[in-house]
């Protein structure tokens, strides 16, 4: 009788074992990482009376990260005014071999550059978060009097430019016309008698 009563306890510890361990294991959940980025690294403000840029830089001061994330922000606002892609695909594949023993070579390279080129006059700082790593964030701010502005400085040096380059047209006319006569009706002159 001992017998059977040990046998069934251990028999008992063990259903309750697997019984525990076939239990299915409560669901974690997952929540999302809290950043400690400013709002506007990625939702950027949108506006239609201004264009911003957002910039980051870490350097070995403040004033320097600053300054870099300032340019960096000018930059992203450039990008928007006007950019130009270029892209270059290059698709190489190459069989070789008898019969069965075929080996296949494969290459794919692509090549994607973004080139911006803007004169930005008058961005400026709108917000600027510095960060526990050391890394500053910044807010810039391009508003529409100042695209305007710009726009009217670059209208009136293609007009400047243009006005040059007539007065260079007629200049150069107003040569040819002498080299003519010059060589057309050269000048007699007769001794005096």
């Amino acid at each position: 009788m001992k017998k059977i009563t040990i046998a069934l306890l251990i028999v008992m510890v063990a259903l309750f074992a697997i019984s525990c361990a076939s239990a299915p294991a409560p669901a974690k959940v997952v929540e999302p990482k809290k950043s400690n980025l400013p709002d506007f690294v990625m939702n950027p403000p949108l506006a239609t009376d201004a264009i911003y840029g957002v910039g980051y830089a870490k350097q070995s001061s403040m004033a320097l990260s600053i300054k870099v994330a300032e340019t960096n922000a000018r930059a992203d606002i450039a990008s928007q005014i006007q950019t130009t892609i270029q892209e270059a695909i290059t698709s190489y594949a190459q069989e070789a071999g008898v019969d069965d023993n075929t080996q296949l070579i494969s290459f794919v390279e692509t090549i994607t550059r973004q080139i911006t080129d803007q004169t930005l006059s008058g961005a400026s700082p709108k917000s600027r978060v510095p960060m526990d790593d050391g890394g500053v964030w910044v807010l810039m701010v391009y508003g529409k009097e100042a695209l305007i502005e710009s726009f009217n400085e670059v209208a009136e040096e293609f007009e400047r430019n243009e006005d040059a380059a007539f007065a260079e047209f007629k200049a150069s006319q107003a040569i040819d016309k002498l080299d003519y006569q010059l060589a057309n009706n050269p000048t007699v002159s007769k001794p005096v008698e």
